[in-house]
């Protein structure tokens, strides 16, 4: 069995953690994921430090409950002014959050090209330290760990150094996504340059990217000697692979998935507590894109899908499941994934 996740300070009970994913991992989706089990630490969405301390320090949305949520939680933060990302550390560090992570792996154009961030920074290590250790200065006692990518192109795959820039400046651990800031996710990860960072820092390395159920999670952590393994796109088809994957770290039978009537519960459960929190027809219109998510691989997706986005209030989203959904039998056939959020 391998022991718990050491992080700083914090321990977790299993290195298995979920991703930060922006538009996805919300407090309702946490709190879901909280309860489906097998998650050692889980992130809400990056928070930009610059919009958030220049807005008179006016809490971000996606901060929102997060004073009244179970612990360990971590919160992911990008932006490449130091002053900034120590301002931002300070007030979560006052709000006691677990880890503060730093992005440096977002390859989305808006953040690396209109802000030079996210993986734009991979081009400089030394950036990446001294944003690593104003973060440090800032966070106080809580552990601060850094997120990126194996370089920002085929040609420059510069994992190990900007793995050793951000521990020489203080991260306590650091997770690598297996493709370049270029490569799309139809790119297989690549595992080797993950096993070279590894090799190349003290701190956990924690592997990320085409982690989707236990056996590719028991490849990654063979073929890199990962600390840990991060699950992002995956958990948000079947967000109960948590414990699945821990579960295989540990030796253990893996649990089965949900049955077809558990998964349609769930998905109407998800449903009310966007509502709650939104109002209706809001709750439904943000839900539609968790329940697209819901089903694939099973009879119907296709038609269930293109019903859902339609979904005007919670009451057409309640009719469309209970048409649409598959019966037990046909679920489990085909083992459908859902995405509770």
């Amino acid at each position: 069995m391998p022991p718990p996740l050491q992080i700083g300070s914090l321990v977790l009970d299993t290195a298995v953690l979920a991703a930060p994913i922006a538009g996805f991992t919300d407090a309702i989706f946490r709190r879901m994921v909280r309860d489906l089990g097998g998650c050692g630490l889980i992130f809400t969405e990056m928070i930009g430090a610059g919009t958030w301390m220049r807005s008179r320090r006016e809490r971000p949305e996606r901060l929102e409950g997060v004073d009244e949520e179970p612990r360990p939680l971590g919160v992911q933060l990008w932006d490449r002014e130091p002053e900034m990302l120590y301002a931002a550390a300070r007030e979560l560090a006052a709000m006691d959050v677990s880890v503060i992570d730093l992005n440096f792996g977002c390859p989305k154009k808006r953040i690396m090209g209109t802000h030079a961030c996210g993986a734009a920074l991979l081009r400089d290590p030394r950036t990446v330290g001294r944003l690593v250790d104003a973060t440090v200065r800032g966070a106080g006692s809580v552990p601060v760990t850094a997120k990126i990518r194996i370089g920002p192109s085929r040609q420059a795959r510069n994992a190990p150094e900007v793995a050793r820039a951000a521990a020489d400046h203080g991260a306590v651990a650091v997770t690598v996504h297996g493709r370049t800031a270029e490569q799309n996710y139809d790119t297989p990860c690549d595992l080797d340059t993950i096993a070279e960072v590894v090799q190349a820092v003290r701190i956990p390395v924690i592997a990320n990217g085409d982690i989707r159920d236990a056996d590719s999670a028991r490849r990654a952590r063979h073929a890199t000697g990962a600390a840990g393994v991060m699950v992002a796109r995956g958990a948000l088809t079947r967000p109960w692979v948590f414990r699945e994957i821990t579960a295989a770290l540990r030796g253990e039978p893996i649990p089965l998935a949900p049955t077809a009537d558990e998964q349609k519960a769930l998905l109407l459960k998800h449903h009310a507590a966007m509502v709650e929190r939104h109002g209706d027809p809001w709750g439904t219109i943000y839900m539609r894109k968790f329940a697209c998510r819901y089903l694939q691989g099973a009879p119907g997706t296709r038609a269930f899908r293109d019903a859902i986005t339609r979904a005007e209030n919670a009451e057409h989203f309640r009719t469309i499941v209970h048409n649409h959904f598959p019966d037990g039998r046909a679920a489990a056939a085909a083992e459908p994934a859902m995405p509770l959020a």
